[in-house]
């Protein structure tokens, strides 16, 4: 079972398949029951062989569907290793490939593949606990570091930090342990969020606390342009003033204030929010004038109290210092980002998330964020002349969900939209997870190359099916047997799912160093 075989044909036309099921018929199964007397017996046991595709043997070129129709008669042979290689990979080993480890069964025949044919069109690495899946992303970031490429890499958890000095490594949030701490701490402003970023952070009800935090905000923005207009606390003031300045200012900035990560000052935002809380005009004498605000309107005053002591928790929260106080933080992870693309020698960015709260969804926004940013710099064709691929651990953490309460949900669409369109701004993903059913469907279409360790739940095995377009649910079976650090390499140019026992990586990952100890004596 499983073994892959060739079929001979009278075409120069050889015909790849695999042995899916063996059985004998009815009337052969009494013949080979144990029997008193002595006896030959001959039983004929059927083989089921899935078709997979076909090798032209003189021009040494392999090709989906099958070319001439196997005849009775023809011969079957166990099909060698080198000969499969070959067959599905079509390449020859170069500067550019990448030694990936060994055919499953055959530590002889080596599989190496291009780095174009991994991260060309985006890369997924799916596979349970255990199965070798950090392993493998360990290995890629190597490859690419390798071969003078440029990669960051999203670390949830911290594991990646055995990269080393392959790489640079920040630390999104996270305190300094006393000056012999070398680490380099930074923060992603709260500026760099969009307004539903903020929205599903600080969950304004719909009534009066979210178009009150909307002009709170503006106001601020307002007031980084131009702050003469505010008082000798550094507030916008409406209370009984006149409105011609403060309008007039608006439109005049208002590109800036509605650009992307204009900034502003939150600290002033829970008292801002309550200097909003005006009457629309003013009244004088029982008559509007529309030309001044009005006093302070105490029922939208106590409506955004609550408003106001959360944006005071956030704001405050020593554990989101890095998005909502990055005083104390030298460095903005995006001016970090932007000086590593540009150097010349830099190779591998990691940024570790593991101090960055999950509170209020903030450590999924964030990284939301971070991928919005990378492919509005990836449009203004920033990567086209030295491609950056991006590699997102835990993958099904930061896709196809929606965080925020019901009132202020902020879909987590960026990584997606990075999959359908990166590629032609010279931006690629290698998406990494053990939940395949978690992430959508349409982007996994995207990808070009899957690797495949073991899959136990068979929604995770029919998202995989349906994604790659050449496993099948007989190849599928074979999943949950898949040994550690074993792997099936699909390929949208593929034939068949290539099985290949993963060489380990130079640096194993932090949390399974001392996991499979087996493996690397492989």
């Amino acid at each position: 079972m499983g073994e892959f075989v060739v079929i001979e044909t009278f075409a120069s036309v050889a015909i790849i398949g695999r042995i899916t099921e063996i059985r004998l018929p009815e009337r052969d199964r009494l013949t080979v029951e144990p029997e008193r007397e002595g006896g030959e017996t001959q039983a004929n046991p059927i083989g089921v062989i899935r078709l997979l595709g076909s090798v032209d043997l003189e021009a040494i070129r392999s090709s989906r569907g099958i070319s001439d129709v196997p005849r009775i008669g023809d011969y079957i042979y166990l099909a060698h290793p080198d000969f499969i290689r070959l067959a599905i990979v079509a390449t020859k080993a170069g500067t550019n490939s990448v030694a990936l480890g060994h055919l499953s069964g055959a530590p002889e025949s080596k599989v190496s593949l291009p780095l174009s044919s991994i991260f060309g069109r985006h890369c997924a690495i799916l596979g349970s606990t255990g199965g070798g899946k950090s392993w493998s992303t360990m290995k890629l970031i190597e490859a690419i570091a390798a071969r003078g490429g440029k990669a960051i890499v999203i670390d949830p958890t911290g594991e990646y930090q055995t990269i080393g000095d392959r790489a640079d490594h920040v630390f999104l949030g996270g305190q300094r342990k006393g000056d012999g701490d070398k680490r380099r701490f930074v923060s992603f402003p709260h500026h760099h969020l969009s307004e539903m970023d903020l929205f599903a952070i600080l969950q304004p009800s719909p009534g009066v606390q979210a178009p009150k935090l909307r002009e709170a905000i503006a106001s601020l923005k307002l007031l980084a342009l131009e702050p003469e207009l505010a008082d000798e606390d550094g507030y916008l003031i409406k209370e009984n003033r006149v409105k011609k300045p403060v309008n007039a200012a608006m439109l005049k900035h208002d590109g800036s204030i509605r650009a992307p990560s204009a900034k502003f000052d939150v600290r002033r935002l829970s008292q801002q929010i309550l200097k909003e809380c005006v009457q629309l005009n003013a009244y004088e004498k029982g008559a509007a004038d529309y030309r001044r605000w009005g006093g302070l309107h105490e029922i939208s005053v106590s409506s955004c109290i609550t408003l106001c002591m959360r944006v005071e928790s956030n704001v405050g929260s020593q554990t989101l210092g890095a998005v909502f106080n990055p005083a104390e933080y030298m460095e903005d992870l995006t001016e970090v980002i932007h000086t590593f693309t540009a150097h010349p020698d830099k190779r591998v960015l990691r940024v570790s998330m593991e101090y960055l709260s999950f509170e209020n969804s903030t450590r999924e926004i964030v990284v939301n964020a971070i991928g919005r940013f990378l492919l509005a710099k990836a449009r203004e064709d920033t990567y086209q002349a030295i491609p950056l691929v991006v590699i997102l651990d835990e993958a099904h953490q930061f896709l196809s969900k929606s965080v925020g309460d019901e009132n202020n949900r902020v879909f987590l669409d960026a990584f997606g939209l990075v999959a359908k369109e990166g590629r032609k701004y010279g931006l690629t993903c290698v998406l990494a997870t053990q939940r395949p059913r978690d992430i959508p469907e349409d982007v996994l279409s995207q990808v070009g190359m899957f690797v495949v360790h073991r899959l136990i739940n068979e929604r995770d095995q029919a998202v995989v099916v349906n994604a790659s377009g050449v496993l099948d649910v007989s190849s599928a079976a074979f999943l949950p047997n898949l040994r550690d650090g074993e792997a099936l390499l699909i390929g949208t140019n593929s034939i068949m799912p290539l099985p290949v026992t993963m060489d380990p990586p130079a640096r194993p990952p932090k949390l399974s160093a001392n996991v499979d100890a087996t493996w690397l004596s492989r």
